[in-house]
Parts: structure tokens; sequence; C-alpha cells
């Protein structure tokens, strides 16, 4: 991978799709990450989840792959698309651990993985699997020590790190991972205490807009919020990544957007907030895309509805009419 802070690098708009293992096999996740390959997408990105996350949605027997060991079998069907977990939790594994993980997937994979890392959301599923939930803060803080150990284990012969939640003394860590420094590290953020982590620490500050539906003027107030943090530990705002995740519904009409609107939008999501997505004809899902770009968003991770029922036209399509249009421009 190319140095982070060469401009080509940091200004380009990448796209890549998330595709949620919850209700899908093996089968179809790698149908899904080798036509994303085929049709121009950067990257592919799992969720870090053991049991479905959208329940009642998704039925609870629904199969849910787990996302590392899926993510090495992905990197072994794929040449050139970049991939990562979006994002891993670190309640789960043990940073060290992780660590070694990532490493080895890098190296795997000659270097394409992205490391996403987040502190943990779903206390039902550590209720199930008996792995401890503490409060918020708490497990804030494990994040930030976390992500230190990591970065050690990563780049130094020998790690060590004392903290209050994590200790490693004169850990081995061979091979190192194949990107240098290390991978970059996305983590995704819009609460106040997690964009400071993400100020902190982050070579990808990624804004999860697929539940809440932020407005355009939301995201860019939470921009604003984010350099100002990035400007107080020292950190230039242009060389941190801009990440926008969100839904992807894209028609060739009106006609053929309402239909599909009508088919796939959440019943307990309003029409006017699901536009809020890269949701529209071909010519508005530009106009959105270039309006976010021009707040500071060069990545888009895009969940596509449709593949859930096994249409990956949508794919050919986006490819088409989208990303060939910003390729040219």
């Amino acid at each position: 991978m190319r140095d982070l802070d060469k401009d080509e690098e940091i200004y380009m708009i990448h796209f890549g799709i998330l595709t949620p293992q919850q209700g899908l096999d093996y089968q179809k996740i790698r149908t899904l990450w080798k036509e994303s390959e085929r049709r121009g997408f950067t990257s592919a990105w799992l969720v870090d989840h053991f049991i479905p996350y959208d329940a009642p949605i998704t039925p609870m027997n629904a199969p849910v792959l787990e996302c590392w060991t899926t993510l090495a079998a992905l990197s072994r069907e794929t040449e050139k698309l970049r991939f990562g977990p979006l994002v891993t939790c670190n309640l789960y594994r043990y940073p060290s651990v992780l660590a070694k993980m990532s490493s080895t997937l890098d190296v795997i994979s000659k270097g394409r993985l992205e490391f996403g890392i987040g502190a943990g959301w779903l206390e039902s599923e550590c209720i199930q699997y008996g792995i401890p939930f503490p409060k918020i803060s708490t497990r804030m803080e494990q994040l930030r020590e976390a992500i230190q150990v990591i970065k050690c284990m990563w780049v130094e012969s020998e790690a060590n790190f004392s903290g209050k939640y994590y200790t490693i003394k004169n850990a081995v860590n061979y091979p190192k991972p194949l990107q240098k420094p290390h991978p970059r590290i996305w983590i995704g953020a819009e609460g106040d205490k997690m964009l400071r982590i993400a100020a902190e620490f982050a070579d990808v500050w990624n804004f999860p807009s697929d539940i809440h539906f932020y407005s355009t003027e939301e995201y860019k107030r939470k921009v604003q919020l984010f350099n100002s943090y990035c400007q107080g530990y020292g950190r230039k705002t242009d060389k941190i990544v801009k990440s926008w995740l969100g839904i992807a519904l894209i028609a060739k009409n009106e006609r053929e957007l309402c239909k599909k609107i009508k088919q796939f939008k959440p019943e307990n999501i309003s029409v006017s907030d699901y536009m809020r997505g890269i949701v529209g004809t071909y010519e508005s899902c530009i106009e959105k895309i270039s309006e976010l770009n021009k707040i500071g968003a060069t990545y888009f991770i895009l969940v596509f509805p449709e593949v859930k029922i096994g249409n990956i036209k949508c794919l050919k399509s986006f490819s088409e009419n989208i990303i060939s249009y910003f390729k040219a421009h």
C-alpha cells in the first residue's frame, strides 16, 4: 500500500462494501466479495458479531460466520481487494492475541488488511457467550490501552506495556505486518468520547450513518468537532482519512427508486431519513457523495440491501454509474 501521506491516497475517493454475515453462508459472501473486486470496489468488510445484531429482523437461529476466520478464508479468494473487520470488538480477544492474528492475516494477504476496532456495544451477545461487559467508560479505557498494545506488538522487536487493564512483557510477535509502519487503524465513532479516541489514534475515522441516518449538516458538525479534537492532539486533520458508512440503494429513475424503497426500507425508518443514505437516482447519489466529499469524506463504505435477496447486479450498476463517474472526475 502507498504511503498515507501522499495526497493522491488521502484525497482519492474510494468505495467499499460491508457484507454483514448474519443470514449469509460462506458461498454467498464469497460471491459478493469476488464481484466487488471485479467491479472496482477498493475494499470489503465483515462485522464482528457471533449472533444476529438486528434481531428480530434476522432470526436468532440465522447463520453468523465468525469474523476473523472468515476474513482469513476470503483473503485467499481475492487478489487486490482490501478487507477488514468493521469493526472488531475489543472485548472478544485479548489485544496481544489480536495483534498476532492481524499480523498473520496481513502477511497471508500480502499486505491488504485494514484494521477496524471498537469498544463493543452488544450486551446480549456478551451475556450469551459469558464475556464480561463492563460499563461504557471502562470499555473505552480498555480500547485506548488495547490500541497501544496492538501497535507495540506490530512495530517493536519486544513489546512492553503496563496499563490498568492490559500488561505485556517482552512480547515477541513475528512475522510483523507487511504494511509499514503497520496496517491502518480504523475507528468508528459518532459520540464525543469515541470521537476523542479516534482523533488520538485513528488512521481512518469511520462515521456510522447506517443506523441513525444522520443528515449532511449533522455530519458536517461531527467533522468539525473531530477536526478540533485532532488539533488538540497535535495531529494534522488532512492526514486522517474520513470514512462514511451508510445504505446504498440506487435506481435509474424515480419510479424504480420508489419501488425499491418500498421493498427495502425498514418499517421503523421514515422515507426522509432513509433518503439520507446513498439512496436515489444515479444523478442524486452522485450529488450526495460529492456533497459529503466536500465536507471531508473520501471513503464510502456501503451496505447494499439488495444483496440480502441475492441481487448482486446492484454492484454492477453502482460500479458503472457511480464508481466510474468518480474515477473519471
